[in-house]
This record gives structure tokens, sequence and C-alpha cells, in this order.
């Protein structure tokens, strides 16, 4: 029994102390500049991808906040893309794209419910710009972000950029706030990487791409591309100084039902970098890969092993145990480390989910929208971030 307490000791702190390091070495990478060669009148074409399905309370919106972005005019297209939708969605976008003449906006509809991927690539078979920008339908920029992104482009080595998600609902319930939390504390870690080469996990809020290193877009979502556009040769780049605004569900269990589908994308990422790291294949930096790999995909596992054997080690050692739990409720006093444990433990039960359902091969091939988050979205709430 004396040796199970020493592999439970040595497994918890590998399980916590793990990303304890890689996020206090990722907040010190974060802190130097960046290496690369910036050209800032660097004006590419662009064109840019709204997948949208059921959008209709929103995608007006969206639309008016993307004719706000400050950019030459002849240089940008918008492309929408109605995936199917059951309610106006198509009516609105015509509505306005009629209202709007001087726009080059272009409308796809399809009939069938594809999904996001499908959808965009149908879309980005017909596109001939220099550049290629998706974003969700429940995402907002502020004005400027094209010009503050694209010189990160004109670096040769660099082949896509994402920004960083702000939340425009971010003290609005417990929720939230653990999110905004978790937020800046990844967000931190994906600029760290990105400095040190590149980091593979981007969003829908803004992912920007060089037309000439995307052939297709990946099952796996906006980080699959990132990856596929890694093994170019290329670098993917998460900036901090673009950002794009968005809402998070208030409800618990809308933010879990989002996160599990996003988790079972970052199962799907990791487990193929994982294949190409044996095959040698990988021309991710493993200092950034064989950490990714082990928090994402054998981490879940690890603390599932932990907490069998710590129920068996109650039972045998119960003053211990009860010692040891008394310690880390007095922690969870602390603000900070309470909602850290707490976002912690839930991410690594959501990924120990989420690769459940890959193994048992049930994956989230169609996008849907969570309501909740489209209804906290309003004219007024866009106009006091300036996004309308």
């Amino acid at each position: 029994m004396d040796l199970l307490l020493v592999v439970w000791f040595f497994f918890s702190v590998f399980a916590f102390g793990l990303p304890a390091i890689y996020y206090l070495f990722m907040n010190i990478q974060a802190s130097k500049s960046w290496n690369l060669s910036v050209t800032e009148n660097y004006v590419p074409s662009v064109a840019i991808l709204v997948p949208a399905h059921n959008e209709q309370a929103i995608i007006g919106l969206k639309l008016e906040n993307l004719s706000r972005v400050c950019y030459t005019p002849e240089k940008i297209e918008i492309i929408v893309v109605n995936d199917a939708s059951t309610d106006g969605t198509l009516d609105v976008i015509s509505r306005y794209v009629a209202k709007n003449p001087s726009l080059k906006i272009r409308v796809l509809d399809f009939k069938e419910h594809r999904g996001k991927t499908a959808c965009l690539n149908l879309a980005l078979s017909s596109v001939k710009a220099d550049v290629v920008v998706i974003s969700d339908a429940d995402c907002f920029w502020p004005n400027d972000v094209l010009l503050r992104v694209l010189p990160y482009l004109s670096d040769p080595d660099v082949g896509a950029v994402s920004g960083r998600e702000c939340l425009l609902n971010s003290k609005e319930s417990w929720v939230t706030l653990s999110e905004e939390l978790y937020n800046k504390t990844v967000q931190t870690i994906r600029i760290g990487e990105s400095k040190l080469h590149s980091t593979i996990v981007f969003q829908g809020g803004f992912a920007a791409y060089k037309r000439c290193v995307i052939s297709e877009f990946n099952q796996i979502d906006d980080s699959g591309t990132a990856l596929d556009v890694i093994q170019k040769n290329k670098r993917a780049l998460l900036v901090p100084e673009i950002g794009f605004y968005t809402t998070s569900p208030a409800i618990w269990r809308n933010k879990v039902s989002i996160k599990i589908r996003r988790a079972s994308q970052l199962q799907q990422l990791w487990i193929e970098c994982l294949k190409l790291l044996v095959m040698g294949k990988l021309r991710f930096p493993k200092k950034i890969a064989v950490p990714g790999i082990i928090l994402h995909v054998f981490n879940p596992l690890l603390l599932l092993v932990i907490g069998v054997v710590s129920a068996v080690l109650f039972v045998q050692y119960p003053l211990i145990f009860s010692l040891l739990l008394l310690s880390v409720c007095l922690g969870l006093f602390i603000k900070r480390l309470r909602a850290t444990l707490f976002e912690m433990v839930q991410n690594n039960c959501i990924l120990l989910f989420a690769l459940t359902l890959l193994i048992t091969k049930r994956q989230f091939n169609l996008w849907k929208p969570v309501l909740e988050s489209r209804n906290l979205l309003n004219e007024t709430v866009l106009k006091n971030q300036q996004l309308l």
C-alpha cells in the first residue's frame, strides 16, 4: 500500500504540475518580442467567409459589423454561406444585400445541411483572394482588425493568424467569469507558443489564412487547418493585438455542451499530432507538441486513475486524506485558485468524455448554434463596444 501512495503522489504531481510548469514557461515566452519580418503596408486582397445556419437573430448585425471594417474597398469581398437554414436567415441576408449594393457581398445558399467545414470548402473553391478569413456569425470585429492583422501575414514564413476571444458578457455569472479566466490563461499559452514557433489551437471568430497555403479546410475545423498550414512549413500564430468579440453561455450546461464539441475536435487534433510524431512526419516543434499531446490526450486519463486510487487510499488512510482534503478546501477560499482548479478539473472531465465519444466513433460533424449565446447579442451591447 505504501507503494500505492508513492504512485499516487507521483501521478498527482505530474498531472497538476505539468500544466503549471508549461503555463509558466509559455508566460515567459509570451513576454518576448516577435521573430518576424513584418511589412506594415502589406495590402493583399481579402475574402471573408461567414458560415451561417439558423442565424436569423444576429446575421444582420454580423453583416453590419463587417461593413464597418476599414480596408481598401476594391480589395475586400464578403461571402456568406447559408447552410440550409430553416428560419429567416436567408431573407435577412438578402434584404441587407439589397439595401447595401455598394458592398461586395456574395451569397451561397445550400439546400442541404452540410456542416461548417463542407460549406466553407465549397465557398473556398471560388475564392481568388490572397487571404481568406473565417468568421463565425456570432463573432464581431473591431473595425481596424484587418489593418492590424495583415502585416503579420506579410512575413513569408507565416501562413495563418488567429486572434484573441474577448467576452462581451464576462461579468454576467460565475460561469462567464470562470470562462474569462480560462481564456486569459489559455491565450497566454497560445501567444507563447506562437512566439516560439506556432500554435495549432485556432478559433472560428477570426482565423486568416494565406490562400496559397490552403487547398481546403480541415474537417477538424479551424485548428485542423492550422495544423495543415504548419505541416506545409509555415507558421500559425495567435496575435495578442487582435481580438474578436462574442458571448459565452451564462448557464453551465450550455457552456459544457459547447466545450464538449470543442474538446472532441481537440482530441482529434492532438491524436493526429501523435500519429505524425510517431511516424516522424510532424513539423510542429516537439517542445510544443509533446506537452499538448500529454495535456489533451493522456492527462484526462491520468486524472481518472488518480481519482480511483484516491478512493482506495481514502479507505486505507482516512486521517491523511481528510487533512489533505481540508487543505484543499482552505485553498479554495482564494478566488483565482478556486476558479483555476474548477476549470482544470471540469475541462479534463470534458476531455475524458470527448475521448470516450471519439473511441466510440461518435463525432460532431454538423454545428448547432447555442441559442442562449445568440440571445445575449443585441445592437445595444455591440454599440457599447463600438462594434456597430
